[in-house]
């Protein structure tokens, strides 16, 4: 037929006795959750449970699990000794005991059998409701799961075994309901050889359901109901067991029995000629109301019964047809032949020939899968389409994942999943969602790995979903889980070059999980951090300091998540120390800039580069450099004043020393040529009292008032008028302000000029040979002149001096 678009099918289980079961299971929010590992090396059956630790053995959690919690069982852990619940859930808030028993994945085992172990049953669940066992593989010497006088029980995704040998007196069944139990369903369970009966539901059980299971290959019967009104067997594979596979015994009336799988293929334990089992057999006392269709049902040969209804036998289908029943029954065979899995072939009557509104469906089949409209094969159920038996032919469509931690070179969280699907009906398609919120990965055939990078640590499930053209949908599930991602850290080191420059050259080395994007360094000297960004942030970084001295230097180093580490050391840098600015004319027609260092004068003629032309020794450290024209000479010549002693030592041209007591200690030099005849005289600036001390050549002196307390004198001519003329610098009290020039005139009035920025120190000179004297700055930070050529209309020269001869 054609395609058509598949419908999901909701759990529909008729009537009030099942209409609690709901399939499949919803996971509880991780705060619900207690865990179980024998194998944690902190597990304790005297803790809460955590997944730090855990307890020991299920019957710890099982002692303490409250409503609505979960007790979760790891993969790949074979549990030994009986769970006894004697706990209850609430309904919508069962008790649920999850393991990860799914076909073709690692199992969670729990066998009462083994070594210390007295326990004959895997799980009892005696006198409790609301409680759901799933996703566990159960074996006992006796029931692996024996539900007595209990109330919306659910035994979900399981495979059992056990129940003793069919020769020992007392062999049991694989899983038992019994006593005054109710609304119990057994769903998706693979029941392998059952002794007696692969399910048993006890005389005055109500209400029980068995769905989607398969029952398959025992010495026993498959499924057994006796004395239990109402029960529902629908969906299940029930085939090549030595006794009767579906058996309502007693009065068991008012059952539904559809959508099944029963025949008597021959297994090998029952010898050649098991003829005297049935398929399906319903006494007498079970006829009452019971529904029986929409089942395939192939007895072991045309001489023996497929059916005994109330003590009749029937041979075929068509014949049973004659008690009302069976409408929809056939015998095609499902072509098992030696498949474990049991899946029938495709072909009409079995594929989408069930009856989907029938009680106990679930949406998905014995492995999880949804329902598939196979296009060549006409739909002859009521309405849409399933497939009789617990497995749903799914378009040939095979899908499987696994996946592992994979950490790589900056990929940490990085998790490398294995994918498989492949699609015969028609061309399908894939999608791998990766259980983070990220967009799913279209897989494409043939594609084998799949790398993923995730955003944290923790544990994720990643679904693979392939779809068929045809409708059909498989699913398959892995989870992984990735420890947290270590920490970045960074180291630095350095070396410096000749004492002649503050230089440094820094290199560092730093690692990260992810890649490393930014390296920033900050060295300390108020310049702003050096940034290096992109796939090699690391690089050699050289600094020029200018001025040694120990400096903080913080190296920090930013990772693409975000993350950060700093290393900081304290470095000592070599080289020459800020020193003094001072300016004069010592040839030429425009002044000269140098550094006066603790007795050293270093002298640069060059206002465009860090070139120096002379150097020489003359006072002591702690002496202040003067420059001026003692001699009536064009050219100036040097002196330092010492603000110990408040005296000035006078360099003369003839090479004599005048001594020049004048002042107080703490004054500052202000030499100018203050009485106009050709030569300079000496004067000091009190920034206490803001006040100018001229000394004249007759030996007075006059004070002059002018500035503010705390600022620093300069001279020069700035009107050109050919004698000097006072001014103060006053320093920037902040860093986001600038330094105060302020420029005193002949007739009193004073200008202003805001210029450089807090630690600056000022220089006063004609460095344009404009006649006018201009101002500028020292940066002792970074040994930098900064002087101002608006006079000229000229940019500023901006350079670097260095005392190297310090």
């Amino acid at each position: 037929m054609p395609l058509s678009r598949r419908v999901g099918l909701a759990v529909a289980i008729a009537g009030s006795a099942v209409a609690t079961t709901v399939l499949p299971f919803t996971a509880h929010a991780e705060s619900t959750v207690l865990y179980v590992d024998q194998r944690a090396t902190t597990c304790s059956d005297k803790g809460t449970g955590t997944q730090a630790q855990p307890f020991c053995t299920i019957q710890a959690a099982a002692d303490v699990v409250e409503p609505g919690q979960t007790v979760r069982l790891p993969a790949k852990r074979r549990f030994t000794g009986q769970v006894t619940v004697k706990r209850s859930g609430q309904p919508g808030k069962p008790i649920v005991f999850q393991g990860d028993t799914t076909y073709g994945a690692p199992n969670t085992t729990v066998n009462a059998a083994g070594e210390g172990s007295t326990g004959v049953h895997a799980f009892v669940l005696d006198g409790v409701h609301d409680v759901t066992v799933s996703g566990l593989s159960l074996g006992a010497p006796q029931e692996a799961v024996l539900v007595k006088d209990s109330t919306r029980i659910v035994l979900d995704r399981a495979y059992v075994s056990g129940g003793g040998a069919v020769a020992d007196p007392g062999a049991t069944a694989n899983v038992r309901v019994t006593g005054t139990s109710s609304n119990v369903t057994v769903s998706r369970v693979r029941v392998f050889s059952p002794p007696v009966a692969g399910v048993s539901i006890d005389a005055g059980v109500t209400g029980a359901v068995v769905t989607t299971s398969i029952v398959t290959d025992g010495p026993g019967r498959g499924v057994l109901v006796t004395d239990a009104p109402g029960t529902v067997v629908v969906g299940n594979t029930i085939a090549a067991n030595c006794g009767n596979d579906l058996e309502l015994a007693g009065n068991s009336a008012g059952a539904v029995v559809e959508n099944n799988i029963l025949t008597k293929r021959p297994a090998p334990r029952c010898g050649s000629t098991p003829t005297t089992a049935v398929p399906l057999v319903v006494s007498a006392d079970s006829v009452q109301g019971t529904k029986a269709d929409y089942n395939t049902v192939v007895g072991p040969g045309q001489a023996s019964a497929s059916y005994s209804w109330g003590g009749t036998s029937y041979a075929t289908p068509e014949a049973f047809r004659a008690t009302g029943q069976g409408a929809h029954d056939n015998a095609v065979d499902p072509g098992f032949g030696d498949d474990y899995d049991y899946e029938p072939v495709a072909a009409e009557g079995l594929t989408d020939a069930a009856d989907p509104t029938a009680p106990g469906v679930p949406a998905t089949d014995l492995f999880d899968r949804e329902p598939a409209d196979h296009p060549g094969i006409a739909n002859t159920g009521p309405s849409g389409y399933r497939d009789r038996g617990a497995l749903e032919l799914q378009d040939s469509l095979r899908a499987s994942l696994s996946g592992l931690p994979y950490s790589q070179e900056n990929h940490p969280l990085n998790a490398r999943f294995t994918v498989d699907y492949t699609a015969s009906w028609a061309p399908g398609t894939a999608t791998l969602d990766f259980g983070d919120g990220s967009t799913p990965l279209v897989v494409t055939p043939g594609q084998r790995f799949v790398d993923h990078d995730y955003p944290a640590a923790g544990s994720y499930t990643a679904t693979l979903t392939a779809t068929g053209q045809a409708g059909g949908v498989r699913k398959a599930t892995a989870t992984v889980l990735l420890n947290p991602v270590a920490q970045p850290w960074t180291q630095f080191w350095w070396s410096a070059g000749d004492r002649s420059r503050a230089q440094i050259t820094l290199n560092a080395q730093s690692v990260s999980p992810w890649p490393i994007v930014r390296h920033v360094v900050d060295f300390g000297d108020g310049t702003a951090p050096t940034v290096s960004e992109g796939p090699n942030a690391n690089p050699s970084i050289s600094h020029e300091y200018g001025v040694g001295g120990s400096y903080t230097i913080t190296s920090t180093v930013v990772d693409n998540h975000g993350r950060t580490a700093s290393q900081t050391k304290t470095a000592g840098v070599a080289g020459p120390q800020a020193g003094v600015p001072f300016t004069g004319y010592f040839g030429g027609p425009t002044s000269h800039n140098g550094l006066f260092d603790n007795g050293t004068w270093a002298l640069s003629y060059n206002k465009s580069d860090s070139r120096l032309n002379s150097s020489w020794g003359f006072g002591n450290p702690g002496d202040i450099p003067v420059v001026g024209n003692w001699d009536y000479t064009c050219q100036c010549q040097h002196a330092i004043y010492r603000p110990s002693t408040a005296a000035f030592d006078l360099s003369r041209r003839d090479g004599s020393i005048s001594h020049v007591p004048f002042g107080n200690p703490g004054d500052l030099p202000a030499v100018g040529s203050w009485d106009r005849n050709g030569h300079d005289q000496v004067a000091v600036y009190r920034p206490s009292t803001a006040t100018l001390w001229i000394r004249h050549d007759d030996g007075s002196y006059t004070p002059l008032h002018f500035g503010n307390p705390g600022d620093v004198p300069i001279v020069g001519d700035w009107d050109g008028v050919h004698h000097s003329q006072f001014g103060v610098f006053r320093p920037a009290a902040n860093p986001w302000e600038s330094n105060l020039f302020i420029f005193r005139h002949d007739d009193g009035s004073y200008s202003t000029v805001t210029y450089g920025m807090q630690g600056d120190l000022p220089v006063v000179g004609d460095w344009s040979g404009t006649g006018r004297t201009s101002y500028g700055i020292f940066r002792p930070g970074n040994h930098q002149f900064t002087l101002n050529n608006a006079y000229a209309g000229r940019p500023d020269n901006v350079y670097t001096i260095y005392n190297n001869y310090n």
